[in-house]
């Protein structure tokens, strides 16, 4: 009884945390608050993936039907030769087109900065403020505990190109409408890492509403997969859908 009182109460603050965020301006925001929308929101969501023995192959992000036998190598083995353990995969999956989202973004750089910079957050309430009135964008960011791993990853996802992904990364509705890729964004130096570019009005109607339910799913190979999913009635922000 005790367990699910906590459970309660840590759900509970989650929720104010989130509500507190939207309440008031973004230049405002705690790093505990840029972290939540980030990473545990309605518009930010992290998967984990962890293997006790065996790292992910990560060359094959930019060709799906990559060589087994060097995959099942690489599943064995690091670099160096020696068996890799406890690998430990995080994947922030975060839609971009979503104002909270870049507004977190945004408070991000700001607390950065040792002294206050106006002319900065000008520019950066510029970004915040971007119309997606066309586009739907989703960036996936990774955390891997293996630094040399991390780098692996780092150069597939810069190598990746829109040809190869677009049949294995879209957008799932609720009743099985699939929207594909329209472009795909390697990352840059701006943090915020890779960008998957989807069109918005599909056949003169937004391909999303406030009563559906989505996912993005992103198949890279076979053991690298990211399935996150959203509820768009929780994606209100400033009384406005964001997604």
């Amino acid at each position: 009884m005790r367990i699910i009182s906590v459970c309660f109460a840590l759900a509970l603050f989650l929720s104010s945390v989130a509500a507190q965020s939207a309440a008031k301006p973004w230049v405002q925001w705690s790093k505990k608050e840029v972290e939540k929308v980030l990473n545990d929101s309605a518009w930010g969501q992290t998967q984990v993936n962890e293997r006790k023995d065996q790292p992910q192959n990560v060359e094959a992000v930019t060709q799906v039907a990559a060589n087994r036998s060097a995959d099942r190598q690489l599943g064995r083995e690091g670099e160096s030769g020696e068996r890799k353990e406890g690998l430990s995969v995080r994947y922030h999956v975060r839609f971009l087109s979503a104002k909270p989202v870049r507004a977190a973004f945004a408070r991000m750089v700001l607390l950065a900065q040792t002294e206050p910079n106006e002319a900065l957050t000008g520019q950066l309430q510029t970004f915040v403020d971007r119309n997606f009135a066309d586009y739907i964008v989703v960036a996936v960011g990774i955390e891997v505990s293996d630094e040399k791993i991390g780098e692996q990853f780092n150069k597939a996802l810069g190598a990746a190109t829109t040809d190869v992904l677009k049949q294995n990364v879209y957008l799932e509705r609720k009743d099985g409408k699939k929207l594909y890729l329209m472009e795909y964004r390697a990352p840059t130096s701006d943090g915020m890492g890779a960008k998957f570019v989807f069109q918005r009005v599909v056949d003169g109607q937004p391909f999303l509403s406030e009563t559906d339910s989505v996912k993005f799913i992103a198949q890279f190979n076979e053991r690298m997969k990211l399935n996150t999913k959203y509820k768009l009635a929780d994606m209100l922000y400033d009384g406005k859908l964001e997604y």
